[in-house]
């Protein structure tokens, strides 16, 4: 028995119409042709900064560690996603910069597209996604660098990204578990980009730290080793599927016995697993707390029967999930944190192992070595997985 399902959650919001989750694959059709007609048709008049590129020559920026953040460049970058929110978006009419990124992650998971996530192009389109971000953010602070966030070290709801000058705290279960400290409390931010199925569209970040039924505590550092002591970059069949162990990737995604894949125009692309959720998976589950998912389904063992095991129960009359649960968690700016801190540990893989990636051809399309990945073609941006394989390349390196 195993009390750390997270797939059979998934597919029970799905089929319930309420929600997608970020890391159940679950998403909504559509999202395609949403994207398309709004970037063809609905495309803002472009302006300097909306032509990614990487940096011809100069020093290589530095990305800190949060925790080690002065007081003034806290400001500085919190400052800044601020502006993002409030700056028209360059590519897309009716959308602020910062909530293009959210789109772009929602629709990642969408089934004809599935760009990011379950498959070799993880940590290469997270990378570009990081870049393009950071870009954004210099548009309007040239002296910001995303930092990142080690949670092998600041593990607790009292660790220093959570303070009143970076992302703010843990919500408030008072209030529907809404953040109502730091710059993105309720009231100073709001959400505007939901999930297709989020038939709650809470407008305020959701955070309910280590309260969930998968993910009490946050990844250790012995956790990271273990993954890092893989030498495969990934492997066949290149998705969630990959054996335990077997694929760096799929172990820092946070993957593990999986047996199947499935989509559908009801619960879009889902991986079947009877393994727990870890280090990347595992963050997001544990900020957001998921405890919806806890009391609205039951985990299932291989063969799909229930597995009697008592889960908790939360409130009916809150209808709730943590943010970073979400397809489009990068609605909380906790997000970037985390993905800069796994982007951080590739590095760590890429400096034992060797700047490799695959497979050349066998995936799904955007995720072979030399293919185009969505949606950075349609921003005029020429980048394949190849082509992301060093932090160099983008013009900075870690702390």
């Amino acid at each position: 028995m195993n009390t750390n399902r997270f797939d059979a959650f998934t597919r029970a919001m799905g089929s319930r119409g309420t929600r997608r989750a970020a890391l159940g694959g679950i998403a909504a059709t559509g999202g395609l042709a949403l994207l398309g007609r709004a970037l063809a048709q609905d495309a803002a008049t472009p302006d300097a900064s909306a032509v990614p590129a990487t940096p011809a020559s100069g020093p290589l920026r530095v990305r800190k560690n949060a925790a080690s953040l002065t007081a003034a460049e806290k400001e500085a970058f919190t400052d800044a996603i601020l502006a993002l929110k409030a700056k028209p978006s360059p590519w897309i009419n009716g959308l602020s910069t910062y909530d293009t990124f959210v789109l772009w992650h929602r629709d990642a998971f969408n089934c004809d597209i599935m760009a990011a996530h379950m498959g070799p192009a993880f940590l290469p389109w997270h990378r570009v996604f990081l870049h393009l971000f950071e870009q954004q953010l210099q548009s309007v602070e040239p002296t910001v660098n995303l930092p990142y966030w080690d949670w092998t070290v600041d593990n607790t709801p009292e660790s220093p990204i959570w303070a009143d000058d970076l992302m703010g705290g843990d919500g408030d279960p008072k209030e529907q578990n809404a953040v109502l400290t730091g710059p993105f409390k309720k009231g100073s931010w709001e959400i505007t980009v939901f999930d297709y199925a989020d038939a709650v569209r809470s407008p305020f970040i959701v955070r309910s730290m280590g309260t969930g039924f998968m993910a009490k505590t946050l990844p250790t550092a012995e956790d990271v080793e273990a993954a890092l002591a893989i030498a495969a970059y990934d492997a066949a069949p290149w998705n969630s599927t990959v054996a335990t162990g077997t694929s760096f990737r799929n172990q820092l995604e946070g993957w593990q016995d999986c047996v199947s894949e499935t989509c559908d125009p009801v619960s879009g692309m889902g991986p079947k697993c009877v393994g727990p959720h870890n280090l990347h998976n595992r963050v997001h589950l544990w900020v957001a707390g998921e405890f919806r998912f806890a009391s609205q389904a039951e985990p299932e063992t291989i063969d799909g029967t229930p597995v009697p095991v008592a889960i908790p129960s939360a409130d009916p009359a809150t209808d709730l999930m943590g943010t970073m649960s979400f397809n489009s968690s990068p609605n909380d700016p906790a997000f970037f944190l985390h993905h800069t801190n796994i982007d951080r540990i590739w590095t760590q893989w890429a400096a034992k192992h060797g700047n490799v990636y695959e497979p050349t051809s066998g995936a799904t399309m955007g995720m072979n070595a030399d293919d185009m990945m969505w949606p950075y073609a349609m921003l005029g941006m020429h980048v394949t997985p190849n082509m992301a394989l060093t932090t160099e390349a983008f013009g900075y390196t870690y702390e």
